[in-house]
């Protein structure tokens, strides 16, 4: 088998190619449209990436063996490059034309001369409507299009060539040259192009082609036809939901929802890893179907985007481990950091609000009321609600409590809480007893995780590691921008802030030439930037003076102007308080420090 880095998002083409068991649907669904009357529409109704298009192609292979002639248009190819108003008629042209074309690749277009004036007489209409919609820039009208005044002759002329496609159809079927039953039209991706639109198509397909021996199946999610009628109906609520659905019955009269709930997705999982040389323990195999149980649902081409994000990350790990692996401890990263680190991707991808959270104080089991409090969740309100709705037996913690009072105010978060709540639970029960290595492994996650993060919150881009209960930053300008949000909301004063954060940049700036030439490390923390020397704390509201404790120091007696000595904090340690202000001499400091420094 090949081996590659990432998977693409492309629908399975036959049968033989589906993981996800799917087919079983297909072949129930082909049967039935094979044995029913006409003229029948069926809507394969799913949302985005619920795998409609495979759908389509199944049913397509048993089609061709079933002496039904077919006709696949894509609706959003036909939409490219034309204005809304001349869609439409593409489409319906392609439909015919692509009929054509489809029979003639199997041998069986056998009315070519039979057909010559009807297919003629359709097209000089469709073409009609297009001419109409550039020349006055109107929305396409099919009654308009033969440009008679007087109504009844426009209704006679749309019925005229609704009778020429049905002939056209008639005449395929009647042929004795070939063995074709039924037409079927399979229309694609409905749900890509504008809603207004894809209304449209639905209404000209009713109109136009709703004829004896013909079915059509349109992949589309009933969502698109709501926003595509709000401009007739208005926004949809419970006193004028009854029209929205009306108009999607009148249209479509079998329905089909995408079965997704019974989808293999571990199949589909586990052969997608393999093809990306991922090897995932026997024993692991169904806590990965269960991170995806609990975070993307089912929906294929979301588990094709969220394995991609995991091969990039796993490999970048991998790489950083071999470049250095004093980060990971020198230990190789195992099957266990892989299952953490797929988990956490999964959280990242379906729930980036709670992963915010996360990236703040990564220890999960041991956030409290005082963490609540910083983001602005009110724990004992959450409770109150709680015990009202009953849920108390499974929301006993506090940490269990915190995620429940942040999905509240996020319908979709509202909706899942329950299963972000699984997720956390069962990875805590996979390492029963070993909770500090689980949160070495979370810990070593994020740093990775955050990398495919899509995310506007500036301390989340900022964040590149989670140690404990301390956040990494990846730069200093992140963290100032941090640190004068935090100011600000803490009323200081505005004047104030800018002088404290300069004197903040430039002894931070400093101290990093003094790093570098000492060849020593630095972290960008929350609560301070840690040197091998000394930590760097953060500006105080109160005053523009800002803080740094310097370790190891020889002597400090003859300071430099602007250090002003504080105190001893840990004799052991030799660790030495200052104060800095906003007139340190930055030379001399530099100075001082290479001096005194043992």
């Amino acid at each position: 088998m090949e081996i590659r880095s990432c998977i693409t998002d492309k629908p399975i083409e036959n049968n033989s190619e589906d993981k996800l068991k799917m087919s079983r649907y297909g072949n129930v669904l082909s049967n039935f449209i094979k044995e029913s009357d006409t003229p029948l529409t069926v809507g394969l109704q799913g949302e985005w990436g619920t795998g409609k298009t495979s759908m389509l192609y199944m049913l397509l292979e048993h089609f061709k063996s079933q002496n039904i002639a077919t006709s696949w248009v894509n609706t959003w190819e036909y939409s490219m490059f034309r204005s809304p108003g001349e869609t439409t008629p593409a489409i319906l042209k392609g439909m015919l034309t692509n009929l054509k074309l489809s029979c003639e690749s199997e041998g069986k277009w056998t009315i070519e001369e039979k057909s010559k004036d009807s297919v003629k007489k359709v097209f000089k209409f469709l073409g009609n409507v297009a001419n109409q919609v550039i020349s006055n820039q109107t929305g396409v009208d099919i009654k308009g299009a033969t440009f008679n005044e007087d109504a009844s002759r426009e209704q006679a002329e749309i019925a005229e060539i609704k009778k020429e496609i049905a002939l056209i159809i008639t005449k395929l079927i009647e042929d004795t040259n070939n063995e074709y039953k039924k037409v079927v039209f399979l229309v694609d991706d409905l749900d890509r192009i504008p809603p207004e639109q894809a209304v449209e198509v639905l209404e000209s397909l009713k109109n136009l082609f709703d004829v004896p021996n013909c079915v059509f199946v349109l992949a589309i999610d009933y969502d698109v036809v709501v926003k595509g009628l709000e401009s007739k109906f208005g926004k949809k609520t419970e006193e004028n939901e009854r029209e929205f659905r009306s108009f999607f019955d009148k249209i479509i009269q079998v329905p089909f929802s995408m079965p997704t709930g019974t989808y293999d997705m571990g199949n589909l999982l586990s052969e997608k890893l393999i093809s990306l040389n991922i090897e995932i323990p026997e024993d692991l195999n169904d806590s990965y179907s269960n991170v995806v149980k609990y975070t993307i649902g089912y929906n294929p081409r979301s588990l094709k985007r969220y394995i991609n994000s995991f091969s990039l990350l796993r490999s970048l790990r991998n790489s950083d481990f071999e470049e250095d692996a004093t980060d990971f401890g020198d230990n190789a990263p195992d099957s266990e950091d892989d299952l953490i680190l797929f988990a956490m991707i999964g959280v990242q991808i379906s729930y980036p609000k709670i992963f915010r959270l996360i990236t703040q104080v990564s220890d999960i089991y041991d956030w409290d009321k005082g963490f609540a409090n910083k983001n602005n969740i009110d724990l004992e309100a959450v409770k109150t609600d709680i015990q009202k709705y009953g849920d108390n037996d499974k929301l006993d913690e506090d940490w269990e409590q915190i995620i429940y009072g942040a999905c509240q105010n996020d319908v979709y978060l509202k909706s899942k809480v329950f299963n972000i709540l699984e997720l956390f639970n069962y990875l805590r029960n996979k390492f029963e007893n070993r909770p500090d290595v689980l949160d070495e492994k979370i810990v070593m996650a994020l740093k990775f995780a955050s990398i495919t993060n899509v995310d506007d919150d500036v301390n989340i881009k900022g964040v590149v590691e989670k140690r404990g209960n301390k956040t990494v930053f990846s730069d200093i300008k992140t963290k100032i921008d941090t640190l004068r949000k935090e100011l600000v909301e803490n009323g200081a004063k505005k004047d104030g802030i800018e002088i404290k954060l300069k004197t903040y940049q430039n002894l931070f700036e400093t101290c990093l030439a003094i790093a570098d030439e000492m060849g020593t490390k630095f972290e960008i923390m929350s609560s301070s930037v840690k040197f091998d020397f000394g930590y760097l704390q953060n500006p105080p509201k109160q005053t523009e003076l800002v803080g740094i404790e310097l370790m190891r120091l020889k002597d400090y007696s003859n300071l430099p102007k602007g250090l002003i000595s504080v105190g001893v904090k840990d004799a052991k340690k030799q660790k030495v308080a200052f104060k800095v202000s906003k007139d340190l001499n930055y030379s001399e400091f530099k100075a001082f420090l290479t001096l005194n420094y043992k």
